[in-house]
């Protein structure tokens, strides 16, 4: 086993540590960049969508990122799983559409208080990853978490020009960058459900050599 195998291992033993449930490292070529995966920030469009400097218009182009892919060997697909609450499931049941499911405020409560705490705990353990990546010596680790950042309630973008309140915490989304994350999570041999079933499955990225 080659240092950077051993490496590698150090990083997904640290990342299920810290709470992931499943980290794996895979060839970098694993990681499946397609354009409609950042058109699917705009179609339907996202929330967040112009309001958080971590996703579009305001991270790099999705050529612009596979470009820099091609310069990286191994990365680290993180996850974690969180059962789907009954009260939640019963409303995407009776939801006649996803728009009406959307808009309905008891729902989006539910998804907030279930899962922002997950999507926030996803985001620290891909920023301790990169971290303890840099500390072995991989200048260039890089990590992307699962979708928009949340470390604000509201980001500055959406009513200044003023730069980001955490410039070393914040990252940006995969899909903001155009990763098809369902692709490449069965690239990584850790595929999972879309539509989700009864459990829901974030996945953040560390790209380190």
């Amino acid at each position: 086993m080659s240092q950077v195998e051993k490496n590698l291992e150090v990083l997904c033993k640290l990342a299920k540590e810290l709470g992931a449930t499943n980290a794996v490292s895979f060839n970098a070529k694993g990681v499946v960049v397609d354009e409609r995966a950042r058109l699917k920030c705009l179609v339907p469009v996202c929330d967040d969508y112009g309001l958080n400097l971590m996703c579009p218009p305001y991270v790099m182009s999705v050529q612009e990122f596979r470009e820099v892919l091609a310069k990286y060997n191994w990365a680290i697909l993180i996850q974690i799983e969180e059962p789907i609450p009954a009260e939640m499931k019963k409303e995407i049941r009776q939801a006649y559409d996803i728009a009406a499911l959307y808009k309905s405020a008891k729902f989006m409560d539910s998804y907030k208080k279930s899962f922002d705490p997950i999507k926030l705990k996803l985001h620290r353990i891909v920023h301790k990853v990169e971290a303890q990546a840099f500390m072995l010596g991989y200048r260039f680790a890089t990590g992307f978490k699962a979708g928009s950042c949340k470390l604000c309630p509201e980001c500055v973008v959406k009513n200044s020009q003023e730069p980001c309140r955490h410039p070393f915490r914040s990252r940006p989304a995969m899909e903001a960058v155009g990763i098809d994350v369902f692709k490449t999570a069965e690239n990584a041999g850790l595929p999972f459900d879309i539509p989700p079933k009864n459990k829901t499955v974030w996945n953040g990225l560390v790209l380190v050599t």
